[in-house]
């Protein structure tokens, strides 16, 4: 039993987690909110600093750094299927596609408020009257940008397939929307019912409806 008790601190002595030094803190720190490693200059300067809100500056000071919102949008702009281009055999580059970019990156840097970004990329232009007026009201309109990010098969009307074409986008939408703004998924639905699931094919298309009116300004 003693010999137990004593291979059991042993191990724990072991095991136990060894406090960061602040180079260390300051790496996680900076991964963390932008994705870049700490200058050598930022680490020295954070070694040295004995002020007692020192770990607070550094955050502050990277959360208000461009780079910030740069990181925290490549991580949405994932969820969201951001794409250059249109994808399917000709793969069409997307001219105007930045400007979305640019709105994600804009709204983390600005500590937009999360139900507010959420509104604008599913309705923005719910939002606006008219040509905008503000800045505010031309980032509503980019925001919809969200509603183009997907897949899209500039071929179809050559092999009369505008229609499946579009099935393809709206599938894609509900599915996308669901995932990100959810956290669900509504793939397996579109097909058929489950009978252990909550969500059934009618759902998926009474969600698709609210899309139907979705259309490009670009082709």
């Amino acid at each position: 039993f003693i010999h137990e008790r004593q291979v059991s601190e042993e191990i724990s002595d072991r095991d136990r987690a060894v406090r960061a030094d602040r180079r260390t803190l300051l790496r996680r720190l900076s991964y963390d909110l932008t994705g870049l490693a700490p200058t050598s200059e930022e680490v020295r300067a954070f070694e040295s600093d004995e002020r007692a809100d020192a770990w607070e500056r550094c955050v502050d000071r990277l959360l208000s750094s461009p780079r910030y919102g740069e990181h925290q949008a490549r991580l949405w702009l994932d969820v969201v299927r951001y794409s250059d281009s249109n994808g399917f055999d000709w793969d069409e580059f997307r001219k105007e596609a930045w400007r979305f970019r640019d709105y994600v990156i804009r709204s983390f840097n600005g500590d937009k408020p999360f139900d507010q970004f959420v509104v604008e990329q599913l309705a923005g232009d719910e939002l606006v009257s008219g040509s905008p007026r503000t800045e505010a009201e031309r980032d509503c309109l980019i925001a919809t940008g969200y509603l183009r990010m997907g897949p899209h098969d500039n071929a179809a009307p050559l092999f009369n397939e505008q229609d499946r074409s579009r099935a393809e986008l709206m599938a894609d939408l509900v599915e996308t929307t669901t995932g990100a703004f959810l956290g669900m998924t509504f793939a397996c639905c579109r097909c058929h019912d489950h009978k252990t699931e909550p969500i059934s094919q009618e759902d998926h298309y009474r969600f698709r409806a609210f899309f139907e009116g979705v259309t490009f300004a670009d082709k």
